[in-house]
């Protein structure tokens, strides 16, 4: 009964006045609620999922990447101007698809998109637009504010990055764009997680599947595409953040077992001999206790970098398979494989949400 009134009194405002209030009697807004107010929340553990007209407010805990559709357009009744919150609290990607041939808009320059990839650890709130074909539905991405810091002004690992020392700007994380195939080879996201917390950079870490072993060079011109670049690794905390989190085996990771190639390279100065160097002109985090000199935080496996053959240009994370604590050798960048292990999984940094 008590709802009955309060619905014979919201229209009964609506009948003698514009605006409307609720435990007010001059409401400043057409609409106006002094006092709490509630929306449903779900929280939701399933992979596959249909978002459904009485969600509003879903909170993702899975253990695998989710595959979530949301409702079909409706010309009567429309639904324009429906919200979604979707919070993603897992360590894996959630991928909302729009209903048939209809269309999401990300942002100004990624538009009419068949679907969206919600990283872990952002939230995001998906709108309506009201129409029945093309873009129905229009997102906005937010960081669950876990951490701040990103991009070459954020602490943690990200001292000295140089986008004109990498050739390119990096786009958002959220903006990145995912090709179906790469030089012929299928290209598959299996899922993104940003680092957060004392000590983190608040990078975003995205791994790939490759249809086939790839070059560090094309490696890194799919990284351009995608928006962001290969994994670099200049101290201790950040390999150790990234082998925990996106090498390591499922639930944890996502089963990087190959050779990975990772940002750092010999660039032959004129003038000089050729020296490694980050690839976003990082700079080491440095151990000023080892003896006799202070090294760089790096993971080389023994008596490397070693240059054999006078060609060894590139580096790579190598596979379990060859090196079960995954430390570093050096080769040519011309590879596409490293001791039987294919160079068809990738690693991808992302500096900005």
């Amino acid at each position: 009964m008590k709802s009955k009134i309060t619905l014979l009194l919201i229209n009964c405002f609506l009948c003698s006045q514009a605006q409307v209030g609720i435990n007010t009697n001059t409401p400043g807004s057409t609409f106006e609620v002094n006092g709490s107010f509630a929306t449903p929340y779900k929280q939701i553990t399933t992979a596959a999922y249909s978002v459904s007209g009485s969600d509003q407010y879903l909170d993702y805990r899975g253990t695998s990447t989710a595959a979530w559709s949301l409702p079909a357009a409706q010309t009567s009744p429309n639904f324009k101007g429906r919200i979604y919150e979707i919070r993603n609290e897992s360590g894996f990607n959630i991928v909302l698809t729009p209903n048939g041939t209809e269309k999401i808009d990300i942002s100004n320059t990624q538009v009419s998109q068949s679907n969206f990839a919600l990283p872990s650890g952002y939230y995001a709130v998906v709108k309506s637009t009201g129409n029945t074909t093309g873009s129905t539905w229009v997102v906005t991405l937010f960081s669950n504010g876990l951490a701040s810091n990103s991009g070459s002004t954020g602490s943690g690992n990200t001292n000295g990055f140089s986008s004109a020392v990498l050739g390119y700007t990096p786009v958002n994380a959220s903006l990145r764009t995912v090709p179906a195939t790469f030089n012929g080879a299928s290209v598959t996201e299996l899922g993104c997680k940003k680092w957060t917390g004392a000590g983190s950079n608040g990078h975003t870490y995205c791994a790939y599947q490759l249809g086939a072993g790839t070059t560090f060079y094309n490696t890194f011109s799919l990284a351009k595409q995608i928006g962001g670049y290969i994994v670099t690794l200049p101290s201790t905390a950040e390999r150790t953040w990234v082998y925990n989190n996106i090498l390591a085996a499922a639930p944890n990771g996502y089963n990087l077992n190959n050779s990975i190639w990772i940002g750092y390279n010999k660039v032959a100065y004129p003038g000089n001999s050729n020296e490694f160097t980050w690839i976003t002109g990082e700079n080491w985090f440095i151990d000023w206790t080892t003896s006799p000199n202070s090294t760089p935080q790096g993971f080389f496996n023994a008596g490397e970098p070693n240059n054999s053959g006078g060609t060894e240009g590139s580096c790579q994370i190598l596979s379990t398979a060859n090196n079960s604590s995954r430390q570093w050798n050096d080769l040519a960048g011309s590879a596409t494989t490293s001791a039987g292990a294919n160079f068809d999984q990738v690693v991808l940094e992302f500096n900005q949400d």
